[in-house]
């Protein structure tokens, strides 16, 4: 009796200092897993956007197609479905002419942002993710810039702010100089 009365003390001991070693004792709770995405997270990536109404408007609009080949996804709302960013290329040298940021509501795609580029510039835009945000980079022509080398360029960061995308910050980056 009395080697048992040993063996549980020294169980309990043990038992004790391991819980102690690996972790707070009791005090947290434990982690909690992180919830399963939801089963429609990504039925934006089965979509036609060539047949979008607002990708065919934003298209007919600035004189382009849209280039479904080139679409990003990314969970841009926080909702833990994909949106998909679609471009409208110009199908030449001017590049992408603008973008239809698009998220599912009642099974259907509906636009939470339109993009244009300056129609006063030669140039395109561009839409890329950088940490998780979007971001949309346009050229600044100088009065002395030729049309392959902008001296300057315009990047506008998009925040979610729980109804739209908004602008978050805007900033130039200062491009090398190309004249010679």
């Amino acid at each position: 009796m009395r080697a048992s009365a040993s063996l549980a003390a020294f169980l309990f001991a043990f038992l004790a200092l391991f819980v102690l070693a690996c972790g707070d004792g009791g005090g947290s709770k434990e982690p909690t897993a992180e919830p399963s995405p939801p089963a429609d997270a990504n039925a934006i990536h089965e979509v036609d956007f060539a047949q979008v109404p607002a990708v065919q408007t934003l298209a007919r609009q600035v004189g382009g197609e849209p280039d479904t080949q080139a679409v990003l996804f990314a969970d841009l709302t926080g909702d833990r479905r994909d949106e998909a960013i679609v471009p409208i290329t110009s199908g030449g040298t001017l590049g992408n002419l603008g973008y239809v940021v698009l998220t599912m509501r009642s099974g259907a795609p509906a636009p939470i942002l339109t993009a244009t580029r300056d129609r006063s510039s030669p140039g395109g835009i561009q839409m890329s993710l950088v940490d998780g945000k979007l971001v949309k980079t346009a050229a600044r022509y100088g009065p002395d810039d030729p049309l392959c080398c902008p001296s300057t360029l315009v990047k506008t960061t998009y925040r979610w702010d729980g109804s739209a995308l908004q602008v978050e910050r805007e900033e130039e980056v200062q491009q090398p100089s190309q004249k010679q």
